[in-house]
């Protein structure tokens, strides 16, 4: 009978007001299930043994179930192995300019000039383009990023000439993005972002009173005028897909779901929301009563946004929704949180290379120079690479007995480095994010899978909503550049 299980970390039995539910860890599956059934299964999970011969035979049916099951579905493949993984950086965040004309007050960047202001060289872009973008190797995703990267617009300007040589050449074709406070505008701006860019996410913290109070203009003027006023601009006659970034801090903890809705007024295509990243102590930091407070907030926004996407004319979804139904409907699973370190990097003002935006100003983890012509072939450039490479959920020792581990990949291992000292170590806080959504939306999401014809309009959705912001049908291999990556100053 315990042959038939399988471990306590390949599935998971809960109950969601007042039904009972089993998700399968693999082959990425959920079931709606009578109490008895999950109740046994959520004890034998616990490490428990059947109290009787009743629960001793309940236990063995469902074992039954879930053996054949798995033997008879097909197998979930993981969305990037590491085999998968080839030397193309996909995505690029370019610092073209350390330096902001905000002050926000959970800045993790010195005010975003990360310890040195600067703006980036024509020298430099150039150097960065050489280095990562070779002949015919496909798409490729670049962010302008910073500080605010519009504070060196010429720099913009002259990265999609570039792109535009190289597209004509038969090089790579790089799509760009931004991430940007929306501070600052005229027209050629308009004009650059209708004809250039693809993917914009906007740094607004909500409603004016929440968004002025901690994001802070060092001219003095509201920001949150300034940015509504540059986001209906800059989006009216945009074909480019955009979203909100938007930082909850001990101010705003307690009001998730109206700085949700402030958002979601503005027909974005997504809004995200998270807890600020700064240290116990810090005015700003969510306790941890705040913080249950803010999850439970953060399921009912998960909801409308999944309702949104599934039901509405405008996609509006968190992003583990949305990974969440791409796992369901494509049977894939998730290996990394991201592709930090591997087919993601970021080039400095400067030219150096780190694993990711936040990893800039870590000397342990700088990569190299751009400058360097021999920069990828270097043993550090490789093996700081290869250390990314090597970190699946798997390779993770206290991720790899946890349930919903193929729905996360792991936590952020730059939060895990600096909580810990550790890439592989676990965040408790997104841990527990993590498993309080997915059970929350599991069972909605079992209820559309049940039903054939809303689970055919799902997939079409879904794929429609792929195909417009990624320009294809399949998943990219740098989403994290575009997607849950994005931690705005």
């Amino acid at each position: 009978m315990q042959e038939t299980l399988p471990r306590a970390g390949d599935f998971h039995a809960f109950e969601h007001e007042g039904r009972w539910y089993l998700f399968l860890t693999l082959p990425v599956a959920v079931f709606a299930i009578d109490a008895g059934t999950g109740k046994v299964l959520a004890r034998r999970e616990a490490g428990i043994e059947p109290a009787d011969e009743a629960e001793r035979e309940r236990l063995a049916a469902a074992g039954r179930f879930i053996a054949e099951y798995i033997r008879r579905a097909p197998p979930a493949k993981p969305l990037r192995a590491p085999a998968d993984i080839t030397d193309k950086v996909a995505g690029l965040y370019l610092f073209v300019c350390q330096d902001c004309n905000l002050r926000c007050s959970y800045c993790y960047g010195d005010e975003g000039e990360y310890g040195n202001r600067c703006n980036m060289s024509e020298e430099t872009l150039e150097q960065t383009f050489a280095t990562f973008y070779g002949e015919r190797d496909g798409k490729h995703f670049l962010t302008f990023f910073g500080g605010e990267p519009l504070m060196n617009f010429p720099l913009m300007r002259r990265t999609a000439e570039l792109c535009g040589e190289h597209r004509e050449r038969g090089r790579a074709d790089v799509s760009l993005g931004i991430v940007t406070n929306g501070t600052i505008y005229n027209e050629k701006i308009r004009e650059f972002f209708r004809d250039h860019i693809d993917n914009v996410t906007f740094s607004l913290d909500g409603p004016p009173e929440i968004n002025d109070a901690q994001r802070l203009s060092k001219s003095g003027h509201s920001v949150h005028a300034a940015a509504e006023r540059n986001i209906r601009r800059l989006t009216g006659d945009g074909r480019f897909n955009w979203a909100f970034r938007s930082i909850v801090t001990s101010r705003s903890y307690d009001r998730v779901e109206e700085i949700f809705d402030h958002l979601d007024a503005f027909g974005s295509g997504g809004i995200g929301l998270v807890d600020v990243d700064v240290p116990p102590g810090h005015p700003l930091h969510v306790d941890d009563a705040q913080y249950r407070e803010f999850l439970a907030q953060i399921v009912e926004v998960n909801r409308k946004g999944l309702k949104s996407f599934l039901e509405g004319d405008q996609a509006v979804a968190f992003e583990y929704p949305f990974y969440i139904l791409f796992y369901l409907i494509s049977r894939s699973h998730a290996l990394y949180h991201c592709n930090a370190g591997s087919n993601l990097l970021a080039v400095t003002a400067e030219g150096d290379v780190y694993p990711c935006h936040r990893f800039v100003g870590e000397e342990s983890f700088r990569m190299g120079s751009v400058a360097d012509p021999e920069l990828t072939r270097r043993p550090r450039y490789q093996q700081l690479r290869q250390r990314f490479i090597d970190l699946t959920v798997d390779d993770r020792p206290a991720c790899r007995d946890c349930w919903a581990r193929y729905l996360c990949g792991g936590a952020c291992v730059k939060h895990a480095w600096s909580q810990h000292g550790d890439l592989a170590a676990p965040v408790e806080r997104h841990c527990l994010y993590i498993r309080t959504v997915v059970e929350a939306l599991l069972p909605e999401l079992a209820a559309v899978m049940a039903d054939p014809a809303r689970r055919d309009a799902l997939k079409e959705r879904l794929a429609g909503a792929i195909s417009h912001r990624y320009g294809t049908t399949t998943w990219p291999e740098a989403s994290g550049a575009e997607s849950d990556a994005h931690h705005p100053r």
